[in-house]
């Protein structure tokens, strides 16, 4: 397997997206269970999630290609 670097701004972008589809699965969790919305507990999901799964996918992995010769 090769292993390549992705661009810092895809590395954002990813934990972004992770980070808010997590935070609010948690907050439509809490809706249900009747508990009250916790802005402060939406904003710790989204940055440490996000944080997490920026690190854990920050590269990009490929299988290497054999030229043929």
């Amino acid at each position: 397997m090769d292993r390549e670097p992705l661009p810092l701004r895809k590395i954002i972008i990813n934990g972004i997206i992770n980070g808010l589809a997590f935070a609010l699965l948690m907050a439509g969790y809490d809706y249900f269970t009747d508990e009250p919305f916790s802005f402060s507990k939406f904003i710790f999901h989204f940055v440490t999630f996000g944080f997490f799964m920026a690190i854990s996918f920050r590269y990009k992995y490929g299988k290497k290609v054999q030229s043929k010769n």
